[in-house]
């Protein structure tokens, strides 16, 4: 017992490494060669419709540089969007069992300032691709991080069909008080530019993350998609359940 706390003390006292290892320290682009992959079940918690849909989104990254990451993803909650039926889905009310998805590019201009591009495809049926343009801007300081990811979304096709443009104004706040696992918290303001003042949302996301072995990590958190706003619910959330590996 007395060799745990011993550990413990020892895991809070020591600062944070900025290495892959290191949940809050990790950086915003991949090392040169490295992989990151994570795979997301993406549960509806809404009352009355639990579990209904489930879906899953596989989300990949590959370190092109050592500034530039190019990725391909799945999940809803990698654009800020807190529901579920992403991708592949599974069970019933989904309007098909492929959903889309997109292509991530981010470059590195410094630690804590990453562009980043993104081509999303949110529906095929009817197509409403988009493009997303905005950066990363991150900020570390011991066992703390703060990241936030404001894009501006233009629809390309279908923007009568609700693919219009938005714009998205997300941030994190992430606390490691151990060695292996961190706690999230997600929010932000959102909305169609057509509507920005009286049609924005406010989304919340609250999860925990822990190192399960040195590659692999496994995370839950539950989210939001409007709790706070002109038209706030707290019914429309959804359970999000994670399996990562990082080379």
């Amino acid at each position: 017992m007395r060799s745990a706390f011993v550990l413990v003390a020892l895991c809070l006292a020591t600062p944070a490494r900025a290495d892959s290892d290191d949940i809050v320290g990790r950086p915003l682009v991949l090392d040169r060669g490295q992989l990151a992959a994570e795979l997301t079940a993406e549960i509806n918690a809404a009352p009355g419709q639990i579990a209904l849909p489930i879906s899953f989104a596989p989300d990949v990254s590959w370190g092109a540089t050592s500034r530039l990451t190019i990725g391909v993803f799945h999940s809803r909650s990698s654009v800020d969007r807190f529901a579920p039926g992403a991708s592949f889905c599974v069970r019933a009310q989904c309007r098909a069992f492929y959903n889309g998805s997109g292509i991530d590019v981010r470059w590195a201009a410094s630690p804590g300032i990453v562009p980043r591009l993104r081509l999303l495809a949110r529906e095929l049926d009817p197509w409403k691709p988009a493009v997303l343009a905005g950066a990363l801007l991150g900020w570390r300081r011991g066992r703390f991080a703060i990241v936030a990811d404001p894009y501006l979304q233009l629809g390309l096709a279908n923007t009568d069909r609700g693919n219009r443009s938005a714009l998205f104004l997300p941030i994190s706040l992430t606390v490691q008080p151990t060695c292996r696992w961190a706690l999230t918290l997600r929010t932000g303001w959102n909305s169609d530019l057509a509507v920005w003042t009286d049609g924005w949302h406010i989304p919340i996301f609250a999860g925990v993350r822990a190192r399960a072995t040195e590659h692999f990590d496994v995370a839950a958190g539950l989210g939001f998609s409007s709790l706070l706003g002109p038209q706030n619910t707290a019914k429309e959330r959804v359970v999000f359940l994670a399996i990562g590996w990082r080379s």
